[in-house]
């Protein structure tokens, strides 16, 4: 009866794994080994370092598309929470390590407490200042690039038309429009902005084939890099160019307005409207007048609207 009831009890199976949640609870509280806990909490300082890192670097790539913006806010909030878990389970179980071993040990734990708090604490007030705060920027724009940037050629495979936000990769799709259609003599703009490198090189394409640029609603903020390259540069009745400053999704991530300020010198664009282009806060954008276009040498002309406007030239000022 005995080796049955032993031999049943060797059937029983095994009490269940605790849960996910369970565990969860036993990191936060602190009972993890303090190693482990530690080891965890170094490899996030290091993870965050990188993310923060590659924010940084890829400022300007990781906003500028709608994909772009969703890392950008994987790369700011992850990391950071996994910093504030792993940094708050390490302090504590290095807190309970400390009670049960000897004095040499509680001495080593003790270390990595303050290893701990000097290490997390500044990370965690640079990312609530400086990372954080991006965050709901990124989402916005990215959700308002979702679309992405639309072209077209007309039937009469005269004109190519940009419409929507410039995002990554619409600089090599017009320069393959151009090379597939090569009866395209001038590229029209509507968009709000967008990746000012993916603008200068489409710039750069449109400033090489020699063709013009004209507006038909809007085009501002990295837009304009687009437009200012063409051989001439038309503003049609209504439409708008908007400047204003480099915009940064992060305050220590530096702009390149000097680097702006000399391609746009080189399209001969006058130095003063430059400078007062640049010296707009990037939350505000200036549409200057149509007159101040032509006088500055940003627009060569206008087009009339069919009501009997005639066309401006600079000669006709």
């Amino acid at each position: 009866m005995i080796e049955a009831h032993s031999q049943d009890t060797r059937r029983m199976p095994s009490s269940p794994p605790k849960g996910l949640l369970s565990g969860f609870r036993r990191f936060l509280a602190g009972s993890y080994p303090a190693g482990t806990a530690f080891a965890l909490y170094a490899a996030s300082v290091v993870i965050l370092c990188i993310a923060l890192y590659e924010c940084n670097r890829r400022d300007g790539t990781l906003t500028a598309s709608a994909s772009g913006s969703l890392l950008f806010v994987i790369l700011s909030i992850i990391p950071f929470l996994c910093l504030l878990l792993t940094g708050w389970s390490a302090y504590f179980s290095l807190v309970r390590a400390k009670w049960t071993g000897g004095v040499l040990t509680a001495n080593l734990l003790e270390l990595g407490q303050i290893v701990v708090l000097i290490t997390a604490v500044p990370l965690i007030f640079f990312c609530c200042v400086a990372q954080v705060p991006a965050v709901p920027v990124a989402l916005s724009q990215g959700a308002r690039m979702f679309r992405g940037p639309l072209w077209h050629v007309t039937a009469d495979h005269r004109v190519l038309i940009v419409t929507g936000e410039f995002t990554q990769g619409i600089a090599e799709a017009v320069e393959q429009s151009l090379a597939a259609t090569r009866s395209v003599r001038i590229v029209v703009f509507e968009s709000p902005g967008g990746d000012v490198d993916e603008a200068m090189r489409i710039g750069r394409d449109i400033k090489q084939n020699g063709l013009e640029t004209g507006v038909a609603t809007e085009c501002s903020s990295a837009c304009t890099y687009s437009f200012i390259a063409g051989r001439e540069r038309i503003l049609l009745p209504g439409a708008q160019l908007g400047f204003h400053a480099c915009q940064k999704a992060v305050w220590y991530v530096e702009c390149k307005n000097q680097k702006y300020s000399s391609y746009l010198a080189a399209s001969g664009i006058d130095e003063t409207f430059i400078r007062k282009a640049l010296s707009v806060d990037p939350r505000d954008i200036w549409y200057p007048r149509p007159e101040e276009l032509l006088a500055a040498h940003v627009i060569t002309r206008t087009r009339p609207d069919g009501s009997g406007n005639r066309v401006v030239t600079h000669e006709g000022l």
